[in-house]
């Protein structure tokens, strides 16, 4: 999923950093963060910055791994979630060589863009459609999102190598299978991964997701608030 430098042309490289600066303007204006998050998004980072580390060999340079902006995106918001995103793949770049920095606006626009406001989009609307409670189906909701998330990243990371004169020997009909095939079977890890450190925090902190722009929305909390108000107003 990290893309070196030289895969793909400037213009790609070009267009994909405008997009990448739009939606980090907004990120940086949107975020907002409470004590309870704050560590949990230097934690997550952390996580999913070692766990990128375990790059699988793809097609050519390119590798397939765990992407993370699922789950942070449904903690923390799809604002903090590019955030945390951009700071694991400039670290890597800088440190690890693992991406390039002229691409950076690419491998951000796959990995912190769509991997992360994808899942975020899929989960509020099927939560409004089947608005489940707590439990399996709550819980495939979550799988699904992570799931397509990570499949639509790869895709666009293949559609860009797909179309780079640079790599003419692999052509979108070889790059966008490519990827899609292999990340089908990483977004499945991907999800199950993304729903056993939800449900352990449901069940440990519960606080951290309450305040989270995605997942506090989910009737459990909704619940949880009007009762709160209840009790006030009987006070």
């Amino acid at each position: 999923m990290h893309l070196p430098d030289g895969l793909i042309p400037p213009t790609i490289a070009i267009i994909a950093f405008i997009i990448t600066i739009v939606f980090w303007v907004i990120s940086f204006k949107k975020v907002k963060l409470t004590e309870q998050q704050v560590p949990m998004m230097g934690l997550l980072t952390a996580l999913f910055f070692a766990a990128m580390m375990m790059n699988f060999p793809l097609l050519g340079p390119t590798t397939a791994h765990l992407l993370g902006g699922a789950v942070i995106g449904l903690i923390l918001g799809p604002f903090a979630g590019l955030i945390s995103i951009t700071i694991i793949l400039v670290l890597q770049a800088l440190l690890f060589g693992d991406g390039g920095l002229i691409v950076l606006g690419a491998n951000v626009l796959n990995l912190g863009i769509i991997g992360v406001f994808i899942p975020c989009i899929l989960f509020i609307v099927l939560n409004r459609l089947f608005k489940p409670k707590v439990g399996s189906g709550l819980y495939v909701i979550i799988f699904v999102s992570a799931f397509f998330g990570d499949l639509l990243a790869a895709i666009a990371a293949g559609i860009e190598v797909g179309l780079s004169p640079l790599s003419p020997w692999y052509g979108l009909s070889v790059a966008v299978p490519a990827m899609a095939l292999n990340h089908s079977i990483i977004g499945a890890a991907e999800g199950i991964v993304t729903v056993l450190l939800i449900m352990t925090l449901l069940k440990l902190r519960p606080d951290v997701l309450e305040k989270s722009p995605i997942l506090g929305k989910l009737s459990l909390f909704k619940n949880k608030a009007k009762s709160e108000e209840t009790s006030d107003v009987k006070e």
